[in-house]
């Protein structure tokens, strides 16, 4: 495809630009100026020399060449601006280069935020590069007065690049806070060190790993570090912070939030909302295209989350809220799991009437708050193994609604290692197969067995 006709002048005018801004005489032929201008990095090589105007007026070229030539000038400037062939050798002109050694952040095309240490902007990581921040190594007494902090809403990964490591940079308080769109730091190991992180990445809710292939937090303070990172999620035992967890658990291993991307014991499984109420919990990543979704997103299977804000069903306002979940299923590929923590899954939402496939599930562990304050009437644990149970605190507490539970004849909760104060606290319709009446003063784990003469139990067999 031609571009039309189009004067010599401009192409003379965009070869002096990248003339001027080399230092060099090279003559360049059309096609090889996109890559001359991509190879432009503030080195002057002191031998600038303009060539004139050809002779020849005009002719015609490959829209190609121009639009390559657009391009390179953006990758080099980081902006979005469309540019006509004769605003071409401006834009080159008006090009700097943030040179010498410099720890920065830089804003790359796919929504990753890059720190390195080079001798001027670059990118490891790879892609465009957007905007460029200069990161102050004596710290930041606050997120706002942060260089990067206008963007921060635009992260989505954070890539922390090995050149970083040798620094000793000590203060990065602050240095991730209110990153509500990031999901995933990588490199930590890079921060090693470090003796003051408070706040580092409070209020990030969307993070769900950071990868570190060591790290040591001798020396390290960090007040409120992972405050509201109530997807956050180690990779060792599925630990989870609190909102006033320290220093003390930026760490891999038991107990850590830190994920050694070698060794990263999690596995995940979906929770797909959609527009009729239903949620499916299922290890297929891709929604049903063919039903209205409301939210999608990913949980861990071994998490031991703290509280709610994990799943698509408990954004704090709008369609995502917990209260218009009215169902859920757990589909069959769920069986694929052998290890599951049901942690705060439907805790409190209000409208849930209906829950089925549970008997899908295999290898549940902990199923704190899994049901509390839900509206359902029935629930039917038929096929469900309990034999790997450990925790059922408060599991259907505030339930009031409840009537009944199914269950297999064979049910039988594991004889030790298992606890669960509370767990029918408030369900006061709730029933056992053989006549047994929620009391207050049975409301412990030991009455989920099968009520029986002689072993009342809550729940019926069937």
């Amino acid at each position: 495809m031609a571009v039309g006709t189009i004067s010599t002048h401009i192409l003379t005018d965009i070869a002096n630009a990248i003339r001027y801004q080399a230092g060099v005489a090279t003559l360049y032929k059309p096609g090889e100026m996109a890559a001359a201008v991509t190879a432009l990095d503030g080195t002057d090589a002191g031998n600038y020399q303009a060539q004139q105007y050809m002779q020849l007026e005009s002719g015609i070229l490959s829209e190609s060449v121009f639009s390559d030539i657009a391009d390179a000038i953006r990758g080099q400037n980081g902006l979005s601006t469309q540019y006509q062939p004769g605003d071409m050798a401006a834009a080159i002109l008006a090009l700097e280069w943030d040179v010498g050694y410099k720890v920065r952040a830089l804003l790359l095309s796919d929504g990753t935020l890059e720190f390195n240490y080079y001798d001027r902007r670059r990118t490891i990581h790879g892609g465009t590069i957007q905007q460029v921040f200069e990161v102050d190594t004596n710290g930041y007494s606050s997120a706002s007065a942060r260089s990067w902090d206008s963007i921060k809403l635009l992260v989505k990964k954070v890539y922390i690049d090995s050149s970083i490591s040798g620094l000793g940079i000590t203060n990065c308080a602050y240095w991730f806070n209110a990153f509500v769109n990031c999901t995933e730091v990588s490199g930590f190991e890079n921060l090693s060190g470090m003796t003051n992180a408070a706040q580092m990445f409070s209020s990030c809710s969307s993070l769900e790993t950071i990868y570190a292939t060591s790290f040591s937090n001798t020396g390290l303070s960090g007040s409120l570090m992972f405050n509201g990172c109530t997807k956050l999620v180690g990779g060792t035992d599925g630990f989870v912070p609190t909102n006033t967890s320290g220093a003390s658990v930026c760490k891999i291993g038991t107990g850590g939030v830190l994920t050694d991307p070698n060794n990263d014991a999690r596995t995940w499984f979906y929770g797909h909302f959609y527009e009729d109420g239903e949620a499916v919990l299922t290890a297929t990543s891709t929604p049903d295209a063919n039903r209205a979704l409301r939210a999608s997103g990913r949980i861990c299977a071994i998490g031991k989350y703290q509280a709610i804000g994990f799943t698509p069903w408990t954004g704090t306002t709008g369609g995502t809220h917990r209260q218009h979940l009215t169902s859920a299923t757990f589909a069959a590929d769920m069986s694929s799991f052998s290890y599951l923590n049901l942690i705060y899954l439907f805790y409190s939402c209000t409208n849930l009437a209906s829950i089925t496939g549970l008997g899908n599930l295999s290898g549940v562990r902990q199923m704190r708050y899994t049901f509390s304050s839900c509206a359902v009437t029935t629930l039917d644990f038929r096929g469900f193994d309990p034999s790997t149970l450990t925790d059922l605190f408060y599991c259907f507490s505030g339930c009031s609604s409840l009537t009944t539970i199914y269950a297999d004849s064979t049910w039988t909760l594991p004889s030790s290692g298992i606890s669960g104060q509370q767990c029918f606290y408030s369900c006061n319709r709730l029933v056992g197969g053989n006549g047994t009446q929620w009391s207050s003063s049975n409301t412990g784990y030991t009455y989920m067995q099968i009520d029986r003469a002689g072993t009342p139990g809550y729940l019926t067999a069937s």
